[in-house]
């Protein structure tokens, strides 16, 4: 039976909304030896309720499955999002595919993480960890924020160009929340910088494919697999170019990498084919919620993106 990797260090917790009774047996007997804890609530108004009724008991993520209450699901989302405490909490929706502007509304309202019926045990955790392990690293970056903003000296209303190299995925936390501090929004804006960034460093410069990395994550390898492949001779001299532009009404964003390139338009939008795998969605999130404007050249080794002011 597969079971959670060590990347999960204690149990975690799911609030479920508007699941059928058939639905929540099958969610506890696919979950009934992992370290899952099932809250589920009827509607969305006791949905609101728990979530909002105690602070310290924050979700790990959020499961809607009702899709014939959709409108009232985006309604508490909208809501949600406009707390910060609780806009990076992951969601997880039962998706319709017969109706992609649905799809499309989800997006748009910050859902990453799609259950498309009938699902395998194996598929339910792969989607669970995907947004548990992305749950994890926004909060990091959070707090990286926080300490950023505390600094007494920052420079982002007076940066005008700046040009740095990164080679580690601590060296883009780190970049990634410096930078953010420069845009309108940087708790949306960290979340592209970075994902970009490790996209570059971990497939580009390392050269992990979707595959290799898919198989890293499930056997709890990736963090290894990246420290060795960035010790081989090959790789020891690789960096990530980061240039930094402020140009009228426009912050650039100019993130290019030493690999082969990859076809990235099968990345920028929503995809069925990868929708419950474990990883995939960093580009898509980068396009949908951290840039206006995101786009690629050089086979895909150079993304440039724009955030309007």
């Amino acid at each position: 039976m597969l079971t959670f990797n060590d990347s999960i260090a204690q149990p975690i917790s799911v609030l479920v909304i508007g699941a059928s009774q058939l639905s929540e047996r099958d969610l506890r007997a696919k979950l009934i030896e992992q370290p899952v804890r099932l809250t589920f609530v009827d509607s969305v108004h006791e949905a609101k309720q728990c979530i909002l009724q105690d602070v310290s008991s924050l979700y790990d993520a959020y499961l809607f499955d009702n899709n014939e209450r959709y409108v009232e699901n985006l309604a508490l989302l909208k809501a949600l999002k406009r707390n910060g405490q609780y806009a990076v909490v992951p969601v997880i929706f039962q998706a319709d595919l017969e109706d992609p502007k649905k799809i499309e509304q989800s997006l748009q309202h910050g859902v990453y993480f799609y259950l498309l019926k009938p699902y395998t045990q194996e598929l339910l955790l792969s989607v669970l960890k995907a947004a548990v392990i992305g749950f994890d690293h926004q909060q990091a970056l959070t707090h990286n924020l926080m300490v950023v903003k505390g600094q007494p000296e920052r420079l982002e209303s007076k940066l005008q160009t700046a040009h740095f190299h990164i080679k580690t995925i601590e060296d883009a936390k780190s970049l990634a929340c410096a930078l953010a501090f420069i845009t309108p929004n940087p708790q949306e804006a960290v979340v592209g910088l970075f994902e970009l960034m490790s996209n570059a460093i971990e497939h580009g410069n390392l050269n992990i494919t979707y595959e290799e990395k898919s198989t890293l994550i499930l056997t709890n390898q990736l963090q290894a697999e990246i420290e060795r492949r960035q010790n081989l001779p090959e790789n020891q001299e690789k960096f990530v170019s980061i240039i930094f532009e402020r140009k009228p009404n426009v912050l650039q964003f100019t993130i290019q990498d030493m690999g082969q390139g990859f076809n990235h338009r099968s990345y920028l939008d929503f995809s069925v084919e990868r929708a419950m795998d474990s990883h995939g969605r960093g580009v898509m999130i980068a396009n949908k919620l951290s840039f206006d404007e995101l786009h690629y050249e050089d086979s895909g080794r150079t993304a440039i993106g724009r955030i309007f002011h």
